[in-house]
């Protein structure tokens, strides 16, 4: 990886937002009109593969793929700059999902208007994204040079496996069809996380060519998941706070997808099952940690670890303003964790765990009160 370049370390990030194919993967009927289950299920999986190997040399050689060069030491979390590195991974593969959306067959090639091409198209140095995909196996013809301008059309070809062009195809002109079509900002966090095509999710095969419905529940966020465990919290958890009456919202934080759950008539949310750089976090609003201390004694260590800990501080309570932190005493020790951009509790959650994390919640999800009713943190 080069050492020092923003887009390096989130091009790590977003390939570890690939979704993981199981050994058997259920197609429907309409993607099987043209090569078989077999056919397609081995193609699916190189691409699959390629996928992954072109996020790795992103991170490795992003000048390669004309991907911005700003380092590390010269942004801020905050700065446009930091902003445009975190998504720009994402564009080779938009702009190969533009490609094949694009496209139709022509015999045993795909033919697309390069004027629609760049209709649509919102990746930035495309001769150099068309240069580098012909390292992964794709053929260009009709223009010069891998530029879009030179010529009216592009034929793209795949000579040492065309079904991956079919395969490509197919789950393109689904995505486009269903979860992208009115969809004016392909690159805005909680579209991306979604997309079966960016994500390469297998269970985009599972429906019809025009049904589509991937991470509209909790799958938003496990399918990102990587070990089964996790999957398994996330469901088990999930399906508690829907029969509890809690309104799922998903979020989209940079650092991976988001499900909010509010338990009141509140604009702030209760619990999150988040993917912070695909690790698992359950985030718990406890606004009155103090009431849970001695229930935490009967508790795992792993929780007792939760409350240990202490924020080293935010802007806000530099500056003293503040309002969001919580403030308890564990241990003989003042602790404080903050709650400006996000829950101010957050552990790695586990099923076996999930009625105590049920149960803190009820203890301390109110803000603690002084004699007369005035609310302190």
């Amino acid at each position: 990886m080069q050492d020092g370049f923003l887009v390096s370390e989130w091009a790590l990030i977003r390939r570890n937002e690939l979704v993981d194919i199981p050994d058997q993967l259920e197609i429907h009927p309409d993607f099987l009109q043209v090569i078989t289950h077999e056919e397609f299920e081995r193609a699916f999986r190189e691409i699959g593969g390629m996928f992954y190997q072109m996020y790795t040399d992103m991170a490795e050689d992003p000048q390669r793929f004309g991907l911005p060069l700003y380092r590390e030491e010269e942004y801020d979390y905050f700065s446009d700059q930091a902003r445009e590195a975190r998504s720009a991974p994402w564009q080779p593969f938009y702009f190969l999902y533009c490609l094949f959306a694009c496209s139709d067959f022509r015999g045993d090639v795909l033919t697309a208007e390069t004027a629609e091409i760049r209709k649509i198209n919102k990746a930035k140095k495309t001769n150099l994204l068309l240069e580098a995909l012909c390292d992964y196996g794709f053929t260009f013809g009709g223009i010069k040079k891998y530029s879009l301008s030179s010529g009216g059309y592009l034929e793209i070809d795949y000579p040492d496996n065309r079904n991956v062009l079919t395969v490509l195809y197919a789950v393109a002109s689904k995505v486009k069809n269903t979860q992208l079509k009115d969809v004016k900002n392909y690159y805005s966090n909680v579209i991306a996380f979604s997309n079966g095509f960016i994500g390469w999710n297998y269970k985009v095969l599972a429906e019809d060519l025009y049904t589509c419905s991937l991470a509209e529940g909790c799958d938003y966020v496990a399918d990102k998941m990587h070990v089964e465990a996790d999957r398994e919290a996330i469901t088990a958890l999930d399906k508690i706070l829907m029969e509890f009456g809690a309104v799922r919202k998903k979020g989209d934080p940079n650092e991976g997808p988001s499900l909010r759950y509010f338990c009141r008539k509140s604009s702030v949310y209760d619990y999150a099952l988040t993917s912070d750089r695909g690790v698992l976090y359950l985030e718990l609003r406890i606004r009155n940690a103090q009431n849970c201390l001695e229930y935490v004694s009967e508790c795992p260590e792993g929780i007792a670890e939760m409350f240990r800990y202490s924020d080293s501080g935010c802007q806000n309570r530099r500056n003293g303003t503040c309002k969001s932190g919580v403030k308890y005493i564990f241990e003989q020790e003042e602790k404080w964790h903050c709650g400006c951009c996000g829950a101010p509790f957050k552990i790695h959650p586990v099923t076996e765990d999930i009625p105590h994390y049920l149960k803190l919640m009820e203890l301390g999800g109110k803000k603690q009160t002084r004699p007369g009713g005035r609310r302190t943190h």
